[in-house]
């Protein structure tokens, strides 16, 4: 949740005091009046610079979605 703009409070958001300690990276990116933002969309922007992503805290599912390909729902049947 710490991907929308406007929900610091509820989603215990880092300070700007912590961000200036060190980078932040998808933080206040996702207007949520406009656009949904799913797993597949957080693991394809975690992934897409080739670097390695440092993931704190968080829901397991965002977790094991930068781990496991297979947890992932591209609307795309396997059976097709």
């Amino acid at each position: 949740l710490q991907v929308y703009k406007g929900l610091d409070i509820i989603t215990n958001k880092v300070t700007a005091e912590e961000r200036a300690q060190c980078a932040h990276h998808m933080l206040d990116f996702v207007d949520p009046l406009v656009r949904t933002y799913t797993v597949v969309d957080f693991r394809n922007k975690a992934l897409d610079r080739n670097k390695l992503p440092i993931v704190v805290g968080g829901t397991n599912y965002y977790i094991e979605s930068l781990l496991w390909k297979v947890l992932l729902d591209t609307g795309v049947s396997e059976f097709m």
